[in-house]
């Protein structure tokens, strides 16, 4: 899906999401899941950038396995579900996205972006811990 520049909305992705999770207990595989906050500059402040959500999520592309699966959260969120990737493997895909931010000098133009981690089942054993966390 995200191969062809997509975002799936939040519905689809916690539908697909719930299949993975389901398909990882049963074959008792790893499934990691990264939650991207993204926070463009304040307009108040004066500051401005041309980089959306969208902009973010194509550059990411080059980063992502074609099987991995972005979704729309609420607001400036993203999340990327990464099947058969465990909790190093997640670890290395966030270091490469911080690399990004850096490289693209997101920070100096006033945009942060939060990236989370977690892995099942290292870290939760359902959809509604992993969800929480």
């Amino acid at each position: 899906m995200f191969a062809f520049g997509h975002v799936v909305s939040k519905q689809a992705f916690l539908f697909l999401l719930d299949l993975e999770i389901k398909r990882a207990q049963r074959y008792q595989n790893y499934m990691s899941l990264l939650s991207l906050t993204f926070n463009p500059p304040n307009p108040s402040t004066g500051e401005s950038s041309d980089i959306s959500l969208k902009t973010f999520a194509n550059l990411l592309r080059d980063e992502l396995r074609d099987t991995d699966i972005v979704g729309q959260g609420d607001g400036n969120h993203l999340m990327v579900m990464m099947p058969y990737a465990d909790a190093v493997g997640a670890h290395k895909v966030r270091e490469r996205l911080e690399r990004i931010i850096e490289e693209y000098g997101l920070a100096e133009k006033g945009i942060t972006m939060g990236i989370d981690e977690i892995c099942f089942p290292t870290h939760v054993t359902n959809v509604g811990d992993l969800l929480k966390l």
